[in-house]
């Protein structure tokens, strides 16, 4: 799978690697609410991509993520935060954020950890 991620406090670091598939959002789409379920509350979520080696998906992905998403059901505000090295993994995370419709998630696209990690602090 090409991603991992670790919990601490409110934030869950989903660190992904690889060649990203459509498969893998499927899979990151069922793994959050499993997730949120085990803490008893939506988490933020910083997402990384610093040993990502590509993406083998269409664009048309992107979107349809987006319509599954946007009938999720988050029970408080959250933020997802997208940290990002490349122009390609700079323009699929712009592309995510521009399509999220998702009711209570708020997302932003960081050059940086520090940054994404600081914003989600909510400082």
């Amino acid at each position: 799978m090409p991603y991992t991620y670790t919990i601490g406090e409110r934030i869950v670091h989903v660190r992904w690697s690889g060649v990203i598939a459509k498969e893998d959002f499927d899979s990151l789409a069922k793994d959050m609410p499993r997730i949120g379920r085990e803490l008893g509350f939506a988490p933020d979520v910083l997402h990384t991509f610093a040993e990502t080696t590509g993406f083998s998906f269409e664009p048309i992905a992107a979107y349809q993520y987006s319509l599954r998403q946007k009938q999720a059901k988050i029970p408080n505000p959250v933020r997802a935060a997208m940290v990002v090295t490349t122009k390609e993994g700079e323009a699929l995370a712009a592309v995510f954020k521009t399509l999220n419709r998702t009711p209570n998630l708020e997302m932003r696209v960081f050059a940086d950890e520090a940054a994404a990690r600081l914003w989600l602090a909510r400082k």
